[in-house]
């Protein structure tokens, strides 16, 4: 299974504090800048705070991703005092949920019976919600509620008919013309298994479901565009300045936009290519394949 077809899959199926630290003995980073020369983590935070909304690429089931993930917010968080964390793992309608537990107003067990974590919540993306609690900073559920957006992947579609009381969710503007990636993701999902559910629905359909989301993620990043923000998502929603990078400058032009992918480390691509995926390249490595 490729890279994108990886984070695609794993995206679509899914339909702390500040002691927390990576253990560098058991990972690695190498971390390649816009001309592809390896950096450091300093010279990466001293350049990736120059922009305004910084998109972190991730493959959902890779966890040495999500230890970078929690490295980059902290670098960020050193020198930036007023930031968000958006996260595509948390869907919209949970916002209150999400807020009441960041104030102290609800407990961790009472947030997580009523916020509907992914499963991998506590392993992968509990330490930056624990980080983004201790440290102040908000956290925006950024994800169309997923019944909205398989509402939209049975029907083929987008209307608030279809969707019913879930139609407040529709975001203002929705970008449906890009061509490249519409191409790219139509050539991964032919490459899924076509036994599988995915296999037996309309292209067309999934692919306007998977626009409805990119749109709604961004959408939701509109009262927070005078902040700093750190939005952590699969790599297939952000990679190639496509899916919510896309929707987002559309809508506001004017943002200076980064995308980091975070891959492991032997998924080097040329430079040519490289230059095409991301701005910056996170790329990690475990003691376990470490030369």
């Amino acid at each position: 299974m490729t890279y994108h077809e990886s984070v695609l899959h794993s995206d679509m199926l899914l339909l702390s504090l500040l002691l927390i630290t990576v253990p560098q003995d058991e990972v690695s980073f190498t971390i390649l800048d816009p001309s592809g020369k390896e950096i450091t983590q300093e010279k990466f935070r001293d350049t990736i705070k120059r922009y305004d909304v910084i998109f972190l690429g991730e493959q959902h089931d890779a966890v040495q991703a999500h230890h970078a993930e929690l490295e980059i917010l902290k670098n960020i968080a050193q020198d930036v005092d007023d930031m968000v964390l958006a996260l595509e793992m948390f869907e919209q309608d949970v916002q209150g949920i999400l807020n009441d537990y960041l104030a102290g107003h609800i407990s961790e067990d009472s947030f997580l019976a009523a916020s509907r974590p992914w499963g991998n919540y506590t392993e992968d993306y509990r330490p930056l919600v624990e980080f983004a609690k201790e440290a102040g900073i908000q956290v925006i559920a950024a994800n169309i509620p997923r019944r909205a957006a398989a509402a939209v992947a049975r029907s083929g579609v987008l209307s608030s008919k279809t969707l019913g009381s879930d139609s407040i969710w529709i975001p203002d503007t929705l970008h449906l013309d890009s061509k490249e990636y519409y191409n790219r993701f139509e050539a991964t999902m032919q490459e899924l298994p076509h036994t599988g559910p995915m296999g037996k629905m309309n292209i067309d359909a999934l692919y306007k479901a998977q626009v409805l989301k990119d749109a709604a993620m961004a959408s939701s990043l509109h009262r927070w565009l005078e902040s700093k923000i750190l939005f952590v998502c699969g790599g297939f929603h952000c990679e190639y300045h496509l899916g919510i990078p896309y929707q987002l400058a559309k809508n506001h032009p004017e943002l200076k936009i980064a995308v980091v992918s975070i891959r492991p480390y032997p998924d080097k691509p040329s430079d040519e290519v490289r230059s095409a995926i991301a701005d910056f390249l996170w790329l990690y490595r475990s003691s376990e394949n470490s030369p």
